[in-house]
């Protein structure tokens, strides 16, 4: 069997690209090659894709004409690398895709609000990396979708022991610089940490169009010796291994693979209460999360409340890492979308 892995681009920030390497790369019965639907000019991760696996196509254009062109062009790609299926992850590319005839699994990384176009033409087969974006899925179109498969992430065996004196006051954030992120309003709750007396570090790891912006906030709230840009690293484990523990102040998230990252290493995530990050506390979690998005008097609560107990959060992290383990492990992952593979190039869905 021959797997499309199609997404609309591989920009080397993206955490959707990153799941989609790890899944193709932990195939071990089913072959793939790699599609972008997009022409991106910002820096992409292709060194994973040998350059005869790979074709780019122009599908995101506003040009119907071009769309049409580019749709002929897919499909006879397509056909010549002898695929089976297109595993998509783009939903927009997911319904014309299906729209030529093509077999298409969509597997939804996003909880979206309703559309009507998604509603009336989505994907026949649909997967979702957690339980609130299936239950999205469910909601917006009113089809159930095939499983429920994690992103991919590296566990070791046993979970990693904590330096205390060197992360103890210490927290990072991994994100892209978009204002989806809510870095704004994290950088708010560290002004109202310093208002209280507090001076904890936050490194902010990630690139993106808030740079200067974010820049200037930090410079006007007098936490230049505080916040820190690391910039974009391929190295996560590096940086998450100088922090105590990780923040994800998001709008939107689907299922964080830098909250897995962070787990892998027994560092917990302080998230907001959105679909798919919600997914990622366990059951037996202590300190607070799930924080609203947008509340700054409350993310900077749970701060000071993590900050003031890092016994704690080692704890935390622990729990973690139990909890998020075995979903992510990226062999069992990809025996399941194995599964569902033949599902769909079977009928049986």
């Amino acid at each position: 069997m021959r797997v499309c892995m199609l997404n609309d681009n591989f920009y080397r920030s993206s955490g959707v690209g990153i799941a989609i390497r790890r899944i193709a790369k932990s195939l071990t019965e089913v072959d793939f090659v790699v599609a972008a639907g997009e022409i991106d000019e910002r820096s992409q991760d292709l060194a994973w894709i040998h350059e005869e696996r790979f074709a780019q196509f122009n599908l995101k254009t506003s040009n119907p004409i071009i769309v049409l062109r580019e749709l002929r062009r897919f499909k006879r790609w397509f056909r010549a690398n002898q695929c089976d299926l297109v595993h998509c992850h783009h939903r927009r590319m997911a319904v014309i895709i299906q729209m030529i005839g093509v077999p298409v699994l969509y597997t939804g990384h996003l909880a979206f609000p309703y559309q009507s176009w998604f509603k009336w033409f989505h994907p026949r087969r649909m997967t979702a990396v957690t339980h609130s974006v299936a239950a999205n899925i469910l909601e917006t179109t009113g089809q159930e979708v095939l499983a429920c498969i994690s992103n991919p992430a590296v566990f070791p065996e046993a979970c990693p022991a904590i330096d205390m004196a060197k992360v103890d006051g210490r927290a990072i954030c991994i994100a892209r610089l978009e204002p989806i992120k809510g870095h704004i309003h994290l950088l708010a709750a560290w002004k109202v940490l310093l208002d209280r007396g507090h001076r904890y570090t936050l490194d902010l790891v990630g690139e993106g169009t808030l740079y200067e912006p974010l820049k200037a906030q930090i410079e006007r709230d007098g936490l230049s010796d505080l916040v820190r840009f690391v910039g974009f690293t391929s190295d996560v484990s590096s940086v998450i291994n100088n922090a105590l523990f990780a923040v994800l102040a998001s709008e939107m998230e689907g299922q964080g693979i830098v909250t897995l990252e962070a787990a892998a290493m027994g560092r917990p995530s302080l998230l907001t209460a959105i679909p798919g990050s919600i997914d990622l506390l366990p059951p037996d979690r202590r300190l607070p999360n799930g924080v609203a998005f947008g509340d700054v008097t409350a993310l900077a609560d749970a701060l000071e409340a993590w900050f003031a107990n890092p016994v704690e959060v080692v704890e935390e992290g622990q729990r973690f890492f139990r909890f998020l383990k075995s979903s992510s492990d990226p062999s069992t992952i990809a025996v399941e979308y194995t599964k569902v593979y033949r599902r769909v190039v079977a009928g049986n869905s």
